[in-house]
This record gives C-alpha cells, sequence and structure tokens, in this order.
C-alpha cells in the first residue's frame, strides 16, 4: 500500500470530493438498471443517496467517523458543493439505512476498475477486532447481549467486547469478502461462514484457520484449497521453504488490516446501533478499495 493512501493528505480535498461523488454515483445508476430502484416509494430526496454515500466517506476517511465534526466542517467550509446538506440526524438515518446499498457500491467498484481479475483464484483470509464498548463497560451496552460477543485480540493483547472483522483479500491487498462475527469464536470456526459464496479458489491464512475437520468438506463442495500452516510439532509438519513462502504471502492482508486500522479506523466504527456498525464498516471498506483507483482518477483530473 506503499503510497496508495497519500492522495488523503496531498491532494486538494474539492478534488477527491468530486472524483469520490462520481464513482459513487456511477456506481448506484448501474446498479438501479441492474437490480431496480432502490427507493419504492415516495418522491426522491433533496440531498441524494449518492451525495449520502460520499459525505460519509468525507467523513469515516478525514475525520475519523466524527460525524457532527465533519457535518460541521462540511457546513462552513464547503457549503457550495454540498448546499442541501440534511441535520446531523437525519443524515445519520440515512447512512445507515444504505448501509448494505454501500457494500454494493464498493463490489460493483471493485470489479469494473478490474482490482479483482477473474482469472485470480487466490485469497488471503485474517481478521480484525471490532470494538463495540469498552470490555469494562460491556455489562450496560444496549447494542450486544451474551457472552459470544466478549473475547481476545491476541495481536493486541486486548480483551475485546464487539465483533470479529473476517475478510479475504487478493495478494494485492483488495479486500473482496468480508463478514462480522461475535468476538469469542475462533477464526477456524468462522471461517466457513465467511467462504460459503467462493469457488475454485485456494485460500492462504495463518495457524488460526487450520481446521481440519471443515478443510475437507470445503474442498468438495466449493473447490477451495485451504493453506494454514499445521502446528510445528505436527505429525505432518510443512517444509520449511514452503511454510516461509506461504507466510510471506500471508502478511500482505496484515499490512492490509493495518492500513484499515491506522488510516481507516477500521476497529472503532463509533456507532450504537448493529445497523450502524454494518454502515461505517461498509463505508471504511469501499474508501479503503478506491484507494487504489483515486490516484489514477485525480491525475486525470488535475491534468
Amino acid at each position: 500500500m506503499n503510497g496508495m493512501t497519500n492522495y488523503i493528505t496531498e491532494a486538494k480535498w474539492v478534488d477527491v470530493f468530486l472524483v469520490w461523488y462520481c464513482l459513487v454515483d456511477n456506481a448506484y445508476q448501474q446498479l438501479e438498471r441492474h437490480y431496480g430502484e432502490w427507493r419504492r416509494s415516495g418522491p426522491p430526496p433533496v440531498f441524494t443517496d449518492s451525495e449520502v454515500i460520499t459525505v460519509a466517506l468525507i467523513i469515516d476517511t478525514y475525520f475519523g467517523g466524527k460525524e457532527e465534526l465533519g457535518l460541521s466542517f462540511l457546513r462552513q467550509y464547503h457549503p457550495t458543493e454540498f448546499p442541501r446538506l440534511p441535520s446531523n440526524g437525519h443524515f445519520n438515518e440515512r447512512r445507515t439505512i444504505l448501509g448494505p446499498l454501500i457494500d454494493q457500491v464498493r463490489r460493483w467498484l471493485t470489479k469494473q476498475e478490474g482490482l479483482l481479475p477473474p482469472d485470480d483464484r487466490l485469497r488471503l483470509i485474517d481478521s480484525a477486532p471490532i470494538f463495540v464498548a469498552t470490555y469494562g463497560r460491556a455489562g450496560a451496552n444496549q447494542t450486544l447481549a451474551g457472552p459470544e460477543y466478549f473475547g481476545v485480540a491476541k495481536s493486541h493483547g486486548a480483551k475485546v467486547f464487539g465483533f470479529r472483522l473476517s475478510l479475504t483479500t487478493t495478494d494485492t491487498q483488495v479486500v473482496d469478502e468480508w463478514m462480522l462475527a461475535p468476538a469469542a469464536p475462533h477464526d477456524s470456526t468462522t471461517m466457513p461462514a465467511l467462504l460459503e459464496t467462493q469457488a475454485n479458489c485456494t485460500i492462504l491464512g495463518d495457524g488460526a484457520y487450520h481446521n481440519p475437520t471443515a478443510e475437507p468438506i470445503l474442498r468438495k463442495l466449493h473447490n477451495i484449497e485451504i493453506l494454514a500452516p499445521p502446528r510445528k510439532d505436527s505429525l505432518h509438519p510443512w517444509p520449511t521453504a514452503f511454510r516461509q513462502t506461504v507466510t510471506r504471502i500471508r502478511r500482505r492482508i496484515e499490512t492490509a488490516l493495518s492500513v484499515l486500522t491506522t488510516v481507516f479506523q477500521i476497529e472503532h466504527p463509533r456507532a450504537r446501533s448493529l445497523k450502524g456498525i454494518v454502515s461505517r464498516l461498509s463505508t471504511r471498506l469501499l474508501a479503503y478499495n478506491l484507494s487504489f483507483v483515486m490516484n489514477k482518477y485525480l491525475a486525470l483530473l488535475t491534468g
């Protein structure tokens, strides 16, 4: 990801806003042509869905997900670009409802921009904790309830109350599939659910995804080959050179998760409802994938 997110600090904000809006609106219109109109009743809103998604991208990229701060900034410094910006509460309601559509926009743009070549059958798999509340205040949380949401993030050396974001990427670090699961279950147990829409591919994961029970089922039903290193004291250890090669390639997804964590703050969605969490994660994954094409479009825009 070297240089892929430099546009956030180096490009003119207005140029970034314009590119985002054009890409999102084009995807939105293409999706409506394919699946039908998103809104089935009532007049179209004055502030369009494409504008809502664009503003959500701005908030989650430039303002760490702080909606009130981002909306206040846009009202003060960009009234020309967003003259019909709704109230804070109305905007939050709109973007929350649009969560599933935002992910469809990501999928369409990822495919349209050639970020997922059809002949690329290699995927990397990993997960990241999603903190909904601090561990000490989990008992008072009204969004989630149950022991399955109490987990441990070994990579952070911390306890987690919330979810585990499991995802697959290409070896070029583009996000493909993702799924939210409660924080307690082990990665190896949630892996089959994440991969149920995949087929005819090879999945590289770390030792947490070594699941001798699920692997033959995935191979038989979906032609999916799981390459997750067994324990070093296993009766069938991998050759050292092979283990090192798989590990070196698999670490690329760790780089992707590092960008998602440090640049887009994926681990802290700053939402109270489950729908709100899904909407914000969808927005940040869209912003991340858009980073792969932003430099190209900004270069065209600025000549």
